[in-house]
């Protein structure tokens, strides 16, 4: 199990950014939940880790490690400081958004912030996990 987890980490790294996309992208269209600054920028990185990754997980490029793991550090940051900035209630002077608000969650209860966060560390473990793959 292990083995197919190492074998298929591009993959994995590739379907989260591509569920992440376009679960943003849902959550803008068609539920209309309008995006704060911060949403805005963890999507300035999580957007291209969805094409990028994809590309690298069909050529199976394992180079990709030095040329991508910026990308989902940055975003990753950006998303736990607005988990902090949401549970000091303080969003409201940087973004002028409540993203705290019910309609803001995912399932109802998980904030988007630490959703997001998880998906860029997800991205990241298996970015770790396809660069130590011998």
């Amino acid at each position: 199990m292990i083995r197919g987890i190492k074998r298929h980490s591009l993959y994995f790294a590739w379907m989260i950014a591509l569920i992440a996309t376009i679960g943003s992208l849902y959550a803008s269209q068609i539920l209309n939940i309008k995006p704060c600054v911060f949403c805005w920028y963890q999507r300035v990185f999580m957007f291209p880790l969805a094409i990028i990754l994809g590309v690298a997980a069909y050529k199976k490029d394992k180079k990709i490690f030095s040329y991508v793991i910026a990308l989902p550090i940055i975003g990753a940051m950006i998303a736990f400081v607005q988990t902090i900035f949401s549970y000091l209630n303080i969003t409201s002077l940087v973004c002028g958004l409540d993203c705290s608000g019910s309609g803001q969650k995912l399932f109802g209860f998980l904030d988007m912030s630490i959703a997001s966060f998880f998906a860029f560390s997800g991205i990241v473990f298996f970015l770790i996990v396809a660069k130590k793959k011998k």
